[in-house]
């Protein structure tokens, strides 16, 4: 806009010079050429000034929005020019379309996730259970952050089989000292890597068996207070991550690591290394120490140690090998035998259990894989047990229909502790819409 003034105005001393040395008969056209020079020369400055003053209302309108962002409690009166918002039927402002845009910024993300699972088994331990079409899940996820500092999320969870449940409400809070973070709520500590993952992340349709038995069916969820950080360590090949924290007491449901009284606090602390080999593969090595109790005092008479690797190779940029192990052993103070109902039952004083998973990437839409399971129930029966532990096996293909829909095929075989065996077929499907935190993997 100021090169096109500049020009008229070159424009105009040129056009006057030409005036004082025309003919007669030129002084009348270069008159009406210096008069449109004018006229166009005050309405581009007319519309400068235009612009200039919507310019600084804009400002204006955005210092208070970025204002009110960082401390919510305070509302700021919007810019006379702007469009100042009605007040809503419940004292809040409505918001207008000509600042959609950027009040969008308070609105909460939203998701929701649809987990569908078909199950054809051979067992008739649970008949209702077996041989059924179901919404296992239905997670809706709400998260924000509230300030700079810290965030809100929030996952709850509803099904046609089970109650409806709050899987996760916690806050996490940036800026500490020495730059840890913290967590405080209701989430999944990471004393598994499997049971810190949603189903929806999970490689399989099910659970690992060591963690349904031990943590619980979905895995462990509790409410609690964790502080986590990087450590300053001199060198940068391999990254170190510790975690710590205090849960309530208790597990998941089914668990049989700890008792069920939740008022009784159980410890963990979990550290994982990461480790660039190439650029092209890459190593997790993590150990985790988790102590609680197993009844209503509040001695800790459970130790459990757990230790994963996961080995990541890609072969080209969409053909991906991942080897994840884990293993759980626990060490209890309880190895006596216990008169239930007239029958003798033993507590195991180290039973342990692990998984070891192989999945491959063949393309970006179709993947293969397989886990082998192997878990020693807590309580065992002397006189019906016919196996040291559970054994399972299996394989599945996965279809990624694309990154937000995915469909899975499963076939697992069980050989129980207590006799028996099982062949189960999971056909599974799981779509997710909005904002997701843990998208499809």
């Amino acid at each position: 806009m100021t090169s096109a003034l500049l020009v008229l105005c070159g424009s105009l001393i040129l056009a006057t010079s030409a005036w004082a040395q025309a003919r007669p008969d030129e002084v009348s056209d270069l008159r009406r050429q210096v008069r449109q020079l004018t006229k166009s020369v005050r309405q581009l400055t007319s519309t400068v000034q235009s612009q200039q003053q919507r310019m600084d209302e804009l400002e204006r309108a955005n210092a208070q929005l970025q204002q009110a962002q960082a401390n919510p409690s305070v509302v700021q009166a919007p810019a006379p020019s702007v469009s100042t918002p009605t007040v809503g039927a419940f004292g809040g402002p409505v918001r207008l379309p000509q600042a959609a845009s950027s009040l969008s910024a308070f609105n909460p993300e939203i998701g929701a996730l649809a987990d569908v699972v078909g199950r054809l088994s051979e067992s008739s331990a649970d008949g209702e259970g077996n041989d059924t079409v179901s919404a296992r899940e239905l997670e809706l996820v709400f998260g924000h952050p509230i300030d700079p500092y810290s965030r809100l999320d929030v996952t709850t969870s509803f099904s046609d089989v089970e109650a409806a449940s709050l899987e996760e409400a916690y806050v996490t809070h940036w800026r500490l000292p020495a730059e840890l973070k913290a967590r405080v709520g209701r989430f999944r500590p990471p004393v598994s890597k499997a049971s810190a993952l949603h189903r929806d992340s999970l490689d399989t349709v099910d659970e690992p068996l060591f963690v349904e038995q031990y943590l619980g069916a979905e895995g462990l969820s509790r409410t609690g207070v964790e502080l986590s950080g990087f450590l300053p360590l001199p060198w940068d090949a391999v990254v170190h991550h510790l975690a710590a924290g205090i849960l309530e007491g208790g597990v998941g449901e089914g668990g049989t690591l700890f008792g069920s009284v939740r008022r009784r606090p159980s410890y963990y602390a979990h550290l994982k290394n990461f480790w660039d080999i190439t650029d092209t593969t890459n190593t997790e090595l993590g150990v985790t120490y988790f102590t609680g109790s197993r009844d209503d005092d509040s001695d800790l008479e459970v130790d459990a140690l757990g230790f994963d690797a996961t080995f990541v190779h890609y072969f080209t940029p969409t053909n991906k090998l991942k080897w994840q192990n884990e293993a759980y052993l626990q060490e209890r103070d309880e190895a006596v035998g216990i008169a239930v109902d007239g029958t003798e039952t033993l507590f195991r004083d180290t039973p342990w259990g692990f998984y070891t998973l192989l999945d491959y990437r063949l393309s970006p839409r179709l993947g293969v894989g397989g886990r082998v399971d192997y878990v020693e129930p807590v309580d065992v029966d002397p006189v019906t047990v016919v196996r040291a532990g559970d054994t399972a096996w299996g394989g599945y293909l996965t279809f990624y229909q694309s990154e937000f829909a995915r469909w899975r095929l499963q076939f697992r075989h069980t050989n129980f502790a207590r006799g028996g065996d099982d062949n189960t077929v999971f056909l599974q499907g799981t779509v997710a819409i909005g904002v997701h935190t843990h998208q499809l993997q």
